[in-house]
């Protein structure tokens, strides 16, 4: 049966091969139709190399089209081109891995189905080739077969094939380092023992040559991978930015094309990273002009990217606010706002951009930001999201941001009453969203809104106030982030909340906030602390509210944390505290105790951050006169006192 079969076969092989030379981009279809497909894998099937040669040199311009490739995997092809891999002839092994990349190309489940049938493995063995052929076409293959598949890109990194894709970064084939590029990509992908591994691999240093190659494709695939490998991972970002990544990765913005842009900026934004002090020194190395030209680029990466800049150049940081105003940062922002086209994910970064060009430390407002984005009439779109659009988290974030808009600026909030139809039942209705997290936010939201604004607050309540049903929950959770959110809120909207009374509302709140301060976790601290901050320039009794629950202690103490961002969140909340009289004695005791406290708070106050000038003046002078420490027991002991030296610095 098998000798009868062959000659068929090799007819039909050559009739494939005929109509390839003559109608390349039809001939598939025609050989399909005739049961080509079945009589090729027959001699795939053969032990003739010629044969197999034959019949890999028409399949492999056949799998680029769906149909063709789901044939082949319905005639079981697949365990037999994973077995010619093995095979010692170069030009079969070749063709068989660019077949395999076709497959995994169209369908997630070959992908898993070659994996399964352990092709994973025989591919990476390939990579130690000495022909680029082969190289080339086994990088492309395990590329494709990388390409979000969790289970393969294990079976990469396990087969070995690590080492072997960065040394290919160092060949003097730029082709190659190219491709190599591109596996190490998906390799890598939000897969964070692969990113791990890759690192320990020694990728940073031949990864950043190829970033300064003078062929802009390669610096291109450079910016891929490195954008996949230092994915929310901050050693690794840290690796790459101490070998100036950054600053290679600035001259593709300065290209024409977007293409080229585009890998530049999303790659800068990965280095950038998830703590407010990386990105906001991203956002100052790629500067005013090339956020702008992000925004107004037609890239929704570049987009977002230049949205997210924004907000890490704007954040506390009256400065910058003004500063990107100055620079027509606001009509882009504007133009995203009214997009048809603009996605929700960047649709999200605008509105919050608006919102943070508003607002500094401790909820203090930037009057000219303000002015600016109501004239360039965001407002109404801003409502208009409000009332229309499908997603909660698009209407919350708007609620916020029309909040920080009109925080404090008393004038516009008269303008916005006379011109605008605004009512607060679509925030409200927020309160009852099935999504946890869109209640919690529609709480701050009003709770911005209130904030220092008695008007606002009585508003609120003759709609009927907000039960304390709605925030309840939070201030039971188990997470301290909700917790230290809707206590927040509590005290904001003490006067609005039905259910209970304001000052129980408020001493719960102002608790529970002071004893985060005592949490493991950095974030809540930094959280904790600005709310603080802003808490203590509000109603009379709630600074000493603060101040009597022991906040004062606890800040203080935080000023020696090893995370920058903790010390300045605390510090200003210190700074806010010392113009109320209780708050100002105790910490000129504490200063006065120990010298250091004084030092730190002062070079960590925020840019923008307050602190009392008396505070300040005091100290300076009871610290030239020498006078000795207060008395301070410690442990239960007796007092123990610490004589000021004179040339203590600030």
């Amino acid at each position: 049966m098998l000798q009868s079969t062959k000659p068929r076969s090799l007819q039909m092989a050559a009739r494939c091969l005929e109509a390839l030379s003559i109608n390349a981009d039809s001939f598939w279809k025609d050989i399909m139709e005739a049961g080509g497909i079945a009589a090729l894998v027959e001699l795939l099937r053969s032990d003739r190399p010629l044969l197999q040669r034959m019949a890999t040199a028409v399949l492999c311009h056949m799998t680029e089209h769906a149909p063709a490739a789901e044939e082949l995997v319905r005639l079981r092809a697949v365990p037999v081109l994973i077995n010619l891999l093995g095979s010692q002839q170069a030009e079969l092994q070749s063709r068989c891995t660019l077949i395999l990349a076709d497959l995994a190309s169209h369908s997630n489940q070959y992908q898993t189905h070659i994996g399964e049938l352990g092709g994973v493995a025989p591919v990476i063995h390939l990579l130690n080739s000495d022909l680029q052929d082969v190289l080339v076409n086994t990088l492309r293959c395990v590329h494709a077969l990388c390409t979000a598949c969790t289970s393969n890109q294990s079976s990469a990194a396990l087969s070995g094939g690590i080492p072997q894709l960065v040394e290919l970064l160092s060949v003097s084939s730029e082709t190659l380092q190219e491709e190599a590029c591109l596996a190490l990509a998906e390799l890598a992908r939000g897969h964070r023992e692969n990113q791990e591994l890759i690192c320990e691999a020694g990728v940073v240093s031949p990864l950043v040559q190829v970033l300064k190659s003078r062929k802009m494709s390669a610096q291109v695939k450079a910016a891929n991978a490195l954008e996949a490998i230092v994915h929310q991972n901050p050693a690794i970002q840290e690796c790459f930015l101490e070998k100036s990544a950054a600053r290679h990765l600035l001259r593709l913005l300065k290209v024409f094309q977007q293409e080229v842009r585009e890998p530049g900026a999303t790659a800068l934004w990965a280095l950038a990273g998830s703590t407010l002090k990386q990105q906001k020194k991203m956002a100052k190395l790629i500067g005013y002009h090339f956020i702008l030209d992000m925004l107004l680029s037609t890239s929704d990466k570049m987009q977002y990217v230049g949205c997210q800049a924004v907000i890490a150049l704007s954040h506390y940081s009256h400065r910058h606010q003004s500063n990107l105003c100055r620079e027509n940062g606001v009509p882009p922002l504007v133009r995203l706002l009214r997009g048809a086209r603009t996605t929700e994910r960047t649709l999200l970064s605008v509105i919050r951009a608006l919102g943070t060009l508003c607002i500094g430390v401790a909820h203090t407002n930037n009057t000219n930001s303000q002015m600016v984005i109501y004239e360039e009439k965001a407002i109404p779109t801003l409502l208009e999201l409000l009332q229309s659009h499908k997603s909660a988290q698009v209407k919350v974030q708007v609620s916020h941001t029309l909040a920080c808009i009109l925080m404090g600026n008393q004038e516009l909030q008269r303008a916005f009453q006379e011109h605008e139809n605004f009512s607060y039942d679509s925030i409200v209705k927020l309160l009852q969203d099935q999504d946890q997290n869109i209640r919690l936010e529609a709480g701050h939201a009003l709770a911005l809104f209130a904030y220092n604004n008695a008007t606002q607050q009585t508003a609120l309540k003759q709609r009927g106030g907000l039960p304390f049903q709605g925030f309840q929950p939070f201030l039971n959770s188990a997470n301290e982030m909700e917790q230290a959110k809707v206590s927040f809120q509590i005290v904001v909207l003490a006067k609005v909340i039905t259910d209970s009374d304001q000052v129980t509302l408020t001493a719960s709140g102002i608790t529970t906030l002071v004893k985060l301060l005592e949490s493991e976790k950095p974030d809540i601290v930094v959280l904790t602390a600005q709310l603080l901050a802003s808490l203590s320039h509000t109603r009379a009794g709630v600074p000493h509210a603060i101040v009597t629950m022991g906040a004062i202690e606890h800040l203080c103490a935080h000023l020696c944390s090893e995370d920058e961002e903790v010390r300045s969140a605390c510090a200003s909340a210190l700074g806010y505290l010392t113009y109320n009289r209780h708050a100002h004695r105790l910490l000129l005791v504490e200063c006065r105790n120990n010298p250091v406290t004084y030092k730190l708070l002062m070079d960590h106050l925020a840019e923008d951050a307050k602190i009392c000038r008396r505070f300040v003046s005091e100290f300076k002078r009871q610290r030239s006169m020498g006078l000795p420490s207060l008395s301070l027991e410690v442990n239960g002991g007796p007092p123990v006192q610490q004589r000021f030296s004179k040339g203590t610095s600030h």
